[in-house]
């Protein structure tokens, strides 16, 4: 994953996680909030509405890895789903995301999924 990526810097600036860790994803945070698209909702077909992307869901995936950006933040990759909004199906994605869009999902309920 990061063979192409040499990092002299004393501090990591990149952590892959074996086994990946557990996380909740919040779509709506990881894409970062849709632009206008110019049709008012009453203008959206009801296919699009009751069958498309769920694009602000949250939902369980893992977390396999984490690298720090130019501006300090970190992003952590991670696979998971974007379910439809009826929940008759998704699309697996594979997607770097940033540190706030992604919670540990645990059973005891803690959280935190951040470095």
């Amino acid at each position: 994953m990061f063979d192409s990526w040499s990092d002299e810097f004393s501090e990591p600036l990149r952590r892959a996680l074996d086994p990946p860790i557990p996380v909740l994803v919040d779509w709506s945070v990881a894409l970062g909030g849709e632009p206008s698209t110019g049709f008012r909702r009453d203008e959206v077909s009801m296919r699009a509405k009751t069958a498309g992307l769920d694009t602000t869901a949250t939902v369980p995936g893992h977390l396999h890895a984490w690298a720090r950006t130019t501006t300090g933040a970190w992003i952590g990759l991670v696979t998971t789903a974007i379910p439809t909004v009826n929940r008759g199906g998704y699309v697996r994605a594979r997607q770097w995301c940033p540190a706030h869009a992604l919670t540990r999902n645990e059973p005891d309920g803690e959280n935190g999924a951040r470095r």
